[in-house]
């Protein structure tokens, strides 16, 4: 699950964007469209926490659900830092640690299911 994350850096980026403003001025179709996906993924992400961690129950999957969506959502400006951003942290002394998406999504996804066991 978190490896399909790699190759959706667009859509990453897509959602870390101000997504309300987004949405709010997309045409219904698109929008549409739009949450037909997300839900699809929210339904595939819960079928595959149904086939491999059979013992959590539906309350301890919408935990996970609703904790790992907004994280992964968000999690794009982490990785993904442009040459002009770079410079300006080294202007102001900032030390960052740069991180895949993997890096960052696996260790959040497993300290969630830890929780909801």
């Amino acid at each position: 699950m978190v490896h399909s994350l790699e190759r959706r850096t667009q859509l990453l980026k897509l959602m870390s964007i101000n997504h309300f403003d987004m949405q709010a001025n997309s045409r219904m179709e698109r929008l549409t469209e739009f949450k037909a996906a997300f839900g699809n993924s929210m339904k595939a992400v819960d079928c595959l926490l149904q086939k491999f961690c059979p013992e959590m129950r539906l309350e301890n999957r919408r935990n996970f659900i609703y904790a790992f969506f907004p994280f992964i959502y968000g999690i794009y400006p982490y990785c993904v830092v442009t040459e002009q951003q770079r410079q300006a942290m080294d202007a102001a002394n900032v030390r960052y640690v740069y991180h895949s998406i993997y890096e960052l999504a696996y260790p959040c996804a497993k300290k969630l299911l830890e929780a909801e066991r």
